[in-house]
């Protein structure tokens, strides 16, 4: 395996005890261990934005590449991955940046207030309203319980081009959703999730890469 590319939010820092969210994933990171890509790359989501944080910590000695996005090509094709959490906030009209949004995002990995009582000290909610208060509200759901669909659609236009600082060749590789899928002739693919909130045939789903050419498999047990 040449690349293996970790889409963010592999852990949930968010209001949880960090040495706890790693013992309790140890297997997993175990097995994704034994893989033996050449190159690993892990490209911070919402949830797991803390691991930017520790990777400058430690002078980015990290065994792989850990940034918030990612430039590759294969069989001529050129790929753009992101988690997709910045399409969100463009969705939202999150107030006042996208830089405010990862800012929230680190915030609620470092918070351990399990009750979610850390959203109204760092935020003022009275002082939003509409979209933006919504917006506060929701991003406790999961996402299939916050219309997240929206996400996938704007992936899907053209303007995302300019918004995402992409090249209009590059082809989108996101997660986020939580919901896979490959459109080539929008040269967008979603690679899904790994919990169970979806139905059983679309858990644990992932994309390869071979000469350019994506496909969409699952993991079976």
């Amino acid at each position: 395996m040449d690349h293996f590319i970790l889409l963010g939010d592999i852990y949930d820092f968010w209001r949880r005890n960090n040495a706890d969210l790693i013992k309790e994933n140890d297997e997993i990171m175990a097995k994704l261990n034994d893989l033996k890509a050449k190159n690993i790359y892990y490209v911070a989501g919402n949830h797991d934005y803390y691991i930017l944080d520790l990777n400058k910590k430690y002078n980015h000695e990290y065994e792989g590449i850990i940034s918030k996005y990612l430039r590759l090509e294969d069989g001529g094709e050129s790929f753009f991955f992101i988690h997709g959490y910045e399409m969100e906030a463009i969705l939202w009209e999150f107030p006042a940046s996208l830089q405010m949004y990862e800012q929230f995002s680190k915030e609620m990995c470092y918070n351990k207030d399990e009750t979610g009582g850390f959203l109204s000290k760092i935020w003022d909610i009275n002082q939003y309203f509409g979209k933006k208060r919504r917006f506060v509200n929701d991003m406790n759901k999961l996402p299939h319980k916050r219309e997240i669909e929206k996400v996938d659609e704007f992936a899907l236009t053209t303007g995302k081009y300019a918004l995402l600082g992409m090249k209009p060749h590059e082809t989108l590789i996101f997660g986020h959703t939580h919901r896979p899928f490959i459109n080539e002739a929008k040269k967008v693919a979603n690679t899904g999730s790994w919990i169970d909130e979806l139905p059983k045939n679309e858990q644990n789903s992932y994309i390869e890469i071979e000469d350019g050419k994506m496909e969409l498999k699952y993991f079976k047990h």
